[in-house]
């Protein structure tokens, strides 16, 4: 079998190799969004994982398991994501959840957290996210904003929202430092609204070099 970059016969030139972004979501929103990610321009190839949970918890212990199984080149830039949002009622202790995710970074185990709801980075495209809002409210907020009254959470929206990619990025970066003044952590049900997908694109951005 061929491993990943090395040099097929006939050719002349080598294959280069992927760096390989395993993503554990919890919801098919996510999963619809993150795999536009998956191009040659970035060198990445995007595998959604099926957990079969839909608690935090769940899904960190899983994905550990998993990466630890399969195995990541990290030299290459392999990396794992737990994606879920914040929501009390399925993960009530969020902070068991990321002291098990952050003794995993070095392992490349790291994670999408968005609270109340994923939506919140979609919001991000186009204004600043309201504070203290239920998941229900942000979807109600991407429908009016994408005026898109049939959105749902199999709606593909990533090629509306590529244009204002950096406008997000940016509301993203100074919503997280402005809830850092506010909070001791902001992986908590207590800072909404959040969101750490700008980590992810500036990590995926990083690996064009």
């Amino acid at each position: 079998m061929r491993k990943r970059g090395e040099e097929i016969k006939g050719k002349r030139t080598k294959d280069k190799p992927r760096c390989k972004i395993y993503v554990f979501c919890e919801g098919k929103t996510e999963r619809i969004y993150l795999q536009h990610f998956e191009n040659r321009t970035y060198n990445v190839e995007i595998i959604p994982v099926n957990t079969k949970h839909t608690d935090a918890m769940g899904i960190v212990l899983y994905a550990k398991e998993y990466i630890e199984k399969e195995g990541l080149n990290l030299k290459l830039g392999d990396r794992g994501y737990c994606v879920f949002d914040s929501d009390p009622k399925s993960n009530p202790n969020i902070k068991n959840v990321f002291n098990v995710l952050f003794g995993c970074r070095k392992k490349g185990l790291y994670s999408i957290f968005s609270n109340p709801s994923f939506e919140v980075w979609f919001v991000l495209h186009f204004r600043e996210a309201p504070y203290g809002k239920s998941a229900d409210d942000m979807k109600r907020l991407v429908k009016k904003l994408l005026e898109l009254p049939d959105y749902s959470e199999t709606t593909d929206i990533y090629p509306l929202l590529l244009p204002k990619q950096i406008e997000a990025l940016e509301r993203a970066k100074k919503l997280y430092k402005s809830q850092k003044e506010v909070y001791d952590t902001v992986y908590c049900h207590e800072c909404n609204p959040y969101t750490d997908m700008f980590e992810f694109i500036d990590y995926i951005e990083s690996l064009k070099s």
